[in-house]
């Protein structure tokens, strides 16, 4: 089983995904407020992150970039937004894939498969 970490501010979303991916049998760890999340992160250990850019409390991309200079950089990180011309900010940040919102629920099943194979 997965343990996955949401940190999403949207409620909707971040219940919609709770929901899909409990379906899916992860566990998951859901997280609106971007204040603790290295911490969070590090007491958790979760297997996968779907991290937002544009958060209350924080910026996605930096968040990014602390976890993957940080003893935590093998926790694959994906990235979701809605804002224009992220995509490549979101590599650059050191993310491991990115989501455009919105996205098919498809292809983010698609790609924890993927990651669950490994």
């Amino acid at each position: 089983m997965l343990k996955i970490m949401i940190v999403e501010d949207d409620l909707d979303l971040l219940h919609g995904l709770r929901f899909l991916l409990q379906a899916y049998n992860c566990k998951i760890c859901p997280i609106s407020d971007a204040d603790e999340i290295v911490k969070t992160t590090g007491l958790l250990q979760p297997d996968l992150i779907l991290l937002d850019i544009k958060l209350e409390h924080g910026n996605g991309l930096e968040i990014c970039a602390e976890l993957k200079n940080s003893r935590l950089k093998n926790i694959p990180v994906y990235i979701m937004s809605g804002l224009p011309d992220v995509e490549n900010k979101s590599y650059e940040a050191g993310a491991d894939y990115f989501f455009a919102k919105p996205f098919d629920t498809k292809s983010l099943l698609s790609k924890i498969r993927t990651l669950e194979r490994h």
